[in-house]
């Protein structure tokens, strides 16, 4: 007569054992991959800015008007929009044929600029805690009306704007992203080829 099979399940030492080691090895492999994640966020950031100076530089050809990139400093929001000057408004006010009178004697004073229309501007949100860290632009003559006239922006936290002209060529100009852990990197754009390179990752200052 044959005996019964016995059939053996774990003892509680054994899963109180399993289980010490899925913690240890989650405690390992968890930070592991939260490093990997924010790596990968600060190069995607890069990679988003480095797009959208791509996409205004072929806007602003296709358009034929200047567009701009700006930044709110310390957040992780910058803004693509055109600029009107002066120039433009009389143009637009001309080019209805009405209030002619706008365009001669003393009320030519009252145009004012009209630096942007709230429709035109497209916000673009970074990754989840990159910011941009600063935005800097190398000055050029033809770009001193609008930083001049984007001063009251730059009071309230903007950096100055990255400029792309209808002919293809744009501001030589730097941006610095920032993850608290992973460091910073930075996208540079060339003014005359508006060529783009982003650095490797490098340690925050």
């Amino acid at each position: 007569m044959a005996s019964p099979r016995v059939e053996r399940g774990f003892t509680l030492l054994e899963l109180l054992l399993v289980l010490v080691i899925m913690t240890v090895l989650a405690s390992i492999a968890i930070p592991q991959v939260a490093w990997l994640l924010g790596d990968r966020r600060i190069v995607r950031g890069a990679s988003q800015i480095r797009e959208e100076f791509m996409l205004a530089r072929v806007d602003a050809m296709r358009q034929g008007r200047i567009l701009m990139i700006d930044a709110m400093l310390e957040s992780d929001t910058i803004r693509v929009r055109p600029y009107f000057s002066m120039t433009d408004a009389v143009n637009a006010v001309d080019q209805t044929g009405s209030q002619s009178a706008l365009l001669s004697g003393a009320e030519q004073a009252q145009i004012t600029p009209v630096i942007q229309n709230e429709e035109q501007i497209r916000e673009v949100k970074l990754p989840e805690e990159i910011v941009v860290r600063s935005v800097s632009v190398v000055s050029a003559a033809r770009a001193a009306e609008i930083q001049q006239a984007m001063l009251s922006d730059q009071v309230s936290g903007y950096s100055q704007p990255i400029l792309f002209y209808p002919d293809g060529t744009t501001s030589t100009a730097s941006v610095v992203l920032s993850h608290p852990v992973h460091g910073q990197i930075t996208v540079k754009m060339r003014g005359i080829t508006g060529d783009v390179t982003v650095s490797d990752v490098g340690p925050n200052p």
